[in-house]
């Protein structure tokens, strides 16, 4: 049987994106500069403890909310077409929405090629259940506060990655450093299908910190231990089939996998617990109609990764799901959306349902409004005593986003 080699990989793909350049000189250069601005006010209601009732310090159920990102993109192409350049996220006096990391790229007809700390190739390909959404789509959870005690009791509430938001500093840019490579599209026929890697040998090591410093982080709140992966792989295919002019499929599976190194948030001493292996994965897929009409769902399960039959008392799975529906009018200036997500985190549930609108004046320019209902469900172990929580809340948002 064939042993997979993780320790290769970078040395491999080292060689090949230091060769690449050196084909032929640059005979073309593009300098890209773009980004975004959000601006939002927000509404936010929930029958929980006082501490989830908060949305700003000094006004607990309204308040408003900007952020921005700026990213540089330089490429160059040589005379055989092979493309390089670099992607640099520009930091900004605005709160920073974190969407620009740093990158470095090469691009021809073997593939892509990504050094840095950008996203990881599973977060690039992964469809979820809110890729046919209005607004902000999967981020309506970004304000609410779902648990009364995150020590104790979590929630999920979104798709996000384990190696990428989950295992990220907090107010930071970057992921952690890795190298990624994406393979050209195989086309066949109506369909067309690319793979896609990334290898994390360590995600405490972060872009924005020195080599040997180690950022720790929880993954899903209420945790004991703090998490380090290493030897961490993200990967997933994606596969497009064009069933006619008018209607297209889009289908993507992605994986997480790697060793976990806990240690405990109070001492912060390594700890000799067995958590399970990461091993998780998501499966989604999107139906276009003229791009008029879109539906998208997807399924992800964490297969118990990161948790321990010693620690873990009430429970150990985790999975979650959602669907959702867009409709485009009025030549493609307005559009609708209806979402629905629901998770079980631990014996813990939650349950949100999502509705969208977004009018597009111009070309670059979105402004939205987005109300979400949710309702949760939990049980948690409080100095081994078992203890209930439930809440409902409702978050509603109108703001305006400019694409540049």
């Amino acid at each position: 049987m064939y042993k997979f080699q993780v320790k290769k990989i970078p040395i491999k793909i080292a060689v090949i994106l230091c060769l690449l350049p050196s084909v032929s000189y640059a005979v073309d250069n593009t300098v890209k500069l773009g980004g975004a601005l959000d601006f939002q006010s927000t509404y936010y209601r929930n029958d929980g403890a006082k501490t989830q009732k908060i949305l700003s310090q000094n006004k607990r159920q309204f308040g408003f909310y900007s952020s921005v990102n700026a990213f540089l993109d330089y490429k160059l192409e040589t005379e055989n077409g092979l493309k390089y350049g670099t992607k640099i996220g520009i930091e900004t006096t605005t709160k920073n929405d974190r969407s620009a990391p740093m990158a470095i790229y090469t691009e021809n007809d073997l593939g892509r090629v990504e050094v840095g700390s950008d996203k990881s190739a599973g977060k690039k390909m992964k469809i979820v259940g809110y890729k046919a959404s209005c607004a902000t789509g999967n981020g309506w959870d970004a304000r609410v506060k779902t648990s009364p005690d995150g020590d104790l009791l979590a929630y999920i509430t979104n798709f996000c990655s384990f190696l990428d938001s989950k295992m990220r500093t907090s107010g930071k840019i970057d992921y952690s450093r890795k190298i990624t490579y994406f393979t050209p599209k195989f086309s066949f026929g109506a369909n067309n299908l690319q793979f896609g890697a990334s290898y994390i040998p360590d995600s405490s090591n972060m872009g924005h910190s020195g080599i040997t410093d180690e950022q720790r982080h929880t993954p899903v709140g209420a945790s004991k231990f703090k998490f380090v992966i290493k030897d961490g792989i993200s990967y997933g295919a994606k596969h497009k089939v064009d069933v006619s002019d008018d209607l297209f499929v889009e289908t993507s599976v992605v994986n997480e996998v790697g060793k976990p190194i806990a240690f405990d948030k109070k001492t912060e001493k390594k700890s000799d617990i067995k958590f399970t292996k990461l091993n998780s994965y998501v499966v989604g897929s999107e139906v276009n109609y003229q791009e008029t009409y879109s539906f998208s769902a997807s399924y992800g399960n964490y297969n118990k990764s990161l948790t321990s039959p010693s620690v873990d008392k009430i429970g150990r799975t985790t999975y979650m799901y959602a669907v959702g529906g867009k409709y485009k009018f009025n030549d493609k200036k307005n559009a609708a959306s209806i979402n629905y997500f629901a998770s079980d985190h631990k014996k813990s549930k939650l349950d949100a349902i999502t509705l969208g609108f977004d009018y597009l004046p111009t070309s670059g320019v979105k402004s939205y409004l987005q109300c979400t209902y949710y309702k949760t469900k939990g049980k948690y172990l409080d100095d081994n005593k078992l203890r209930f929580d439930g809440s409902e809340g409702i978050l509603v948002y109108i703001g305006a986003k400019l694409n540049i």
